[in-house]
């Protein structure tokens, strides 16, 4: 079989590869979307960015764990690292892939992004980062991979074996030097034997937990202080666009495109969430609710958009804008997750 390629959808969410890699792969069936709707609720971001020092982050919140490694039930996992990858020589770590790929195996690739010419790191200083292959082509010597390309537009593209080779060899000697650590290599397989009915207490518990800036996910394992959730998030955001409005010194990568784009990402889940528990029958009908969500993830959307051209621009100003078109988000966005936990709780039993 000299040409093959797994199925892969469009994936709903495309803000971390996180997502865009696994959800790509759970939507070709259409039994996941139980599972898909009763999660990606929450939200959480990063508390103390500029006393810290550390990164701005904000993204969907689902119980702190590593969600490329055994965190979505319909995906058999197994997980590499390079020392046991170590032993292969370069056409046998080809071999290697093609073969996982052959069994039905995606390949979640850590490699040094800047020896890929696609890439937007493509040149410049060592980019560790998750490649995904789910295909080959043995004449034309190539790997289908899915990555954000150098113009940082989500797709499904071909490499040649000789980069990807380079790719690899890259990161073994970082992480063999001691300048990065090692984020490991998965291999996801679709586990379609998995059943899961949809859940409405934890639906009806996210809602709450995202209403009330708190969260009771996988508490047992992790300290959420370092962290802000659900409503909260907004005024973090809101201090992060103040910070990049002043050119804070304490500002590490910022990134305030992809902020947007997350917030875009989960208006529009929710809208999609309503619609689909209506076409289910999970909730009773209500088009003045889904449609307030289709607003809300409209204009994120605009912001996202507004904040990407005026960049490109070199247009500052509009950091100092952001503050206020978020507040109207989080003054409105209150009153309609209730009506939606309502809708939730009167539609199947909580709690029983």
């Amino acid at each position: 079989m000299s040409r093959y390629q797994l199925p892969l959808q469009p994936p709903p969410i495309k803000g971390f590869l996180r997502w865009a890699y696994t959800l790509s792969i759970t939507h070709n069936y259409e039994e996941t979307l139980p599972w898909y709707y009763t999660n990606f609720i929450q939200m959480s971001c990063t508390k103390h960015f500029l006393e810290k020092r550390q990164q701005f982050f904000f993204d969907f919140f689902r119980g702190k764990p590593n969600e490329l490694n055994f965190n979505n039930p319909f995906l058999l996992t197994c997980a590499v690292n390079y020392e046991l990858l170590s032993g292969f020589r370069p056409d046998e770590l080809v071999e290697f892939m093609v073969g996982r790929i052959r069994q039905g195996y995606y390949a979640i690739v850590f490699i040094d992004e800047s020896k890929i010419t696609i890439g937007p790191a493509y040149g410049g200083d060592a980019f560790p980062h998750h490649l995904m292959l789910s295909g080959y082509d043995l004449k034309e010597r190539t790997f289908d991979v899915s990555m954000f390309d150098g113009n940082l537009v989500y797709r499904t593209l071909k490499i040649p074996f000789e980069e990807f080779i380079s790719a690899c060899e890259s990161m073994r000697r970082l992480i063999e030097s001691g300048l990065t650590a090692d984020h490991h290599t998965f291999f996801y397989r679709f586990n379609g034997e998995h059943p899961f009915a949809f859940d409405p207490v934890a639906v009806a518990d996210q809602l709450r937990d995202y209403l009330n800036s708190e969260t009771h996910l996988n508490r047992i394992n992790y300290n959420p202080d370092g962290e802000v959730f659900g409503l909260a998030t907004y005024e973090y955001l809101q201090m992060y666009f103040r910070a990049a409005a002043e050119r804070h010194p304490s500002l590490v990568s910022p990134n305030g495109v992809r902020h947007l784009h997350l917030l875009w990402e989960h208006k529009k889940v929710m809208a999609d969430r309503i619609r689909y528990f209506t076409r289910h029958g999970i909730i009773e009908q209500d088009e003045e609710l889904h449609q307030s969500f289709e607003e809300l993830a409209n204009k994120a959307k605009l912001l996202r958009d507004q904040l990407a051209i005026a960049e490109t621009k070199g247009d500052e100003r509009i950091f100092a804008k952001m503050p206020a078109k978020l507040e109207a988000f989080k003054e409105r966005e209150p009153a309609l997750l209730e009506r939606l936990l309502k809708r939730v709780e009167s539609g199947q039993p909580v709690g029983t």
